[in-house]
């Protein structure tokens, strides 16, 4: 049972965060929201909350630890703790590998891989002092099965394989 459960969402502001976000509240949860654009924070929240959701967000770049601790201060400081971390955040560059943009995948490591484990670091503690929590993370296909002859682009609906 999700009722009343406090989940902490990485990548919040779109996507996956953001629709996971509002079906997790309709079903009774009290959502921590986190991503780094607050214009879209704000926005879900309040829709959350106007539809008689519990939210709350703080602006956080995975990348930073400290950010990440801040998120999970927030839960235990608006809801008394934390059940559900969901490590959500995450980047693909669309370039081809040719085009060696190692600065984007500098940036793709640090949140896809260090933001995980960022996640993780901030919420363990807590886990462990309560004797319970839960660690959910979004992988891409693209991570599992590695397929060469797959070109990904990007289009304004959104990731497109190609």
């Amino acid at each position: 049972m999700i009722k009343d459960k406090v989940v902490v969402i990485t990548g919040a502001s779109s996507g996956i965060g953001a629709e996971t976000a509002k079906l997790l509240a309709s079903q009774g949860a009290k959502v921590v929201l986190g991503a780094r654009r607050e214009e879209k924070l704000q926005a879900l929240a309040t829709e959350i909350i106007d539809a008689g959701g519990q939210a709350v967000y703080r602006v956080t770049d995975v990348v930073r630890p400290e950010d990440n601790e801040n998120l999970v201060q927030l839960a235990k400081d608006a809801f008394g703790g934390i059940d559900v971390m969901f490590l959500n955040a995450g980047l693909m560059p669309v370039a081809p590998m040719s085009k060696l943009h190692v600065g984007e995948w500098d940036k793709m490591i640090d949140v896809n891989i260090k933001g995980v484990l960022n996640g993780i670091a901030a919420a363990l503690p807590t886990f462990k002092a309560q004797k319970a929590g839960h660690f959910v993370a979004t992988s891409s296909v693209a991570g599992l099965k590695p397929t060469p002859a797959v070109r990904f682009t990007a289009q304004p609906s959104g990731l497109c394989v190609t």
